[in-house]
């Protein structure tokens, strides 16, 4: 919001609607999950869009999207975290391949442990099991249904807590301003929007947001 208001984006977001015009652009505001934009971008349902880079990836949203800028807040890890200590500690990934991970990032997770277990030499059934859950996947370990799990960690308290440590970092992660990409290919990158026609406001609102950010 600090950095929508310091661009000169001014709207007024109504109590329970997820939509809001904004008054000096001519452009609309829709306030999304974060897991949800990606896909919009991606798919030219919206032309701009702030989301983690750990949601892009995780949506395979990756070539669909263009990174315009990294906005310096909501940084974080996506790591693989186990027991430290006692009967189930794991000290580090390769006692972790061919068991049970649970995490919210299963293509990401999978992505991950494919290349695990290919040099544990790992098939068929010996692979790591991957397992979703929608929350709460620092408690997997202590209730059995996991031998480690992987998910975004900030300070890494919630996972002391648990009594998990990190074995592995699966990517660095924060927030970023992204458009959608053309559905052809473009020579100049700077010319790769999803719908060409807005590209000057497009362009307009990241030099906005770039100066916000700099002068910061």
């Amino acid at each position: 919001m600090e950095i929508l208001a310091g661009a000169d984006i001014q709207f007024t977001r109504s109590h329970r609607l997820d939509v809001c015009l904004v008054r000096n652009h001519n452009i609309a505001l829709i306030f999304l999950p974060a897991a949800d934009i990606p896909r919009f971008v991606g798919l030219g349902n919206v032309d701009l869009g702030i989301t983690g880079e750990d949601v892009i990836l995780e949506a395979h949203m990756g070539t669909r999207t263009r990174q315009l800028l990294k906005l310096g807040f909501g940084k974080c890890k996506l790591q693989v975290q186990a027991p430290e200590h006692g009967a189930m500690a794991i000290q580090n990934i390769e006692q972790l391949a061919g068991k049970r991970v649970v995490t919210s990032f299963n293509q990401l997770a999978e992505k991950y442990f494919e290349e695990i277990d290919a040099k544990a030499g790992l098939t068929g059934d010996q692979k790591t099991q991957i397992e979703y859950v929608g929350g709460s996947v620092e408690a997997a370990c202590a209730l059995g249904l996991a031998d480690g799990i992987v998910d975004l960690v900030e300070s890494g308290e919630t996972m002391r807590a648990a009594g998990l440590h990190a074995i592995a970092t699966v990517l660095e992660s924060e927030a970023v301003l992204i458009c959608g990409r053309a559905d052809h290919e473009v020579p100049d990158l700077n010319d790769d929007f999803k719908r060409p026609e807005h590209a000057k406001l497009i362009t307009q609102i990241q030099q906005r947001i770039a100066g916000v950010l700099a002068a910061n």
